[in-house]
């Protein structure tokens, strides 16, 4: 796991857990620590569970790179945290990927390159729904 790109807790708005496999989303990581949240950046599986168990968050943010692993990892978090938001960062010839990715019912799909406010909407919007359905439990 690379290093934690973290504000201090008094400051922190969410814990985002940002999955990239290939280090693709960097600007992503600052803009959103930028933002006040609190994020960890996960290059592989293993980084990704440790991460989910240790910091139980707020939002996923996950780049996919090989579909048929990214549906097996993306399934099993579901199961284990079905209402945690997710952002799926796609390129754009990942049709199949998209369509494929729709039946873990991801918050937001987005497509590279992403626009700085097309992803903070995003996670807003995510995190919004997420808080408006904890207010209602």
């Amino acid at each position: 796991m690379r290093p934690t790109i973290a504000r201090p807790p008094e400051v922190c708005v969410s814990r985002i857990i940002i999955h990239e496999p290939r280090h693709s989303c960097d600007e992503c990581a600052q803009l959103l620590a930028g933002e006040g949240h609190d994020v960890v950046v996960c290059a592989g599986r293993e980084a990704l569970f440790d991460a989910l168990a240790v910091r139980r968050p707020d939002l996923i943010v996950y780049v996919l790179d090989e579909l048929g692993i990214d549906l097996e990892i993306l399934s099993i978090v579901r199961r284990a945290a079905g209402r945690l938001p997710i952002i799926l960062l796609g390129g754009p010839a990942d049709l199949e990927a998209r369509r494929s990715a729709q039946e873990l019912k991801p918050t937001y799909y987005g497509v590279f390159p992403l626009e700085p406010a097309e992803l903070r909407d995003a996670v807003r919007g995510a995190l919004s729904r997420r808080n408006d359905r904890s207010q209602a439990s």
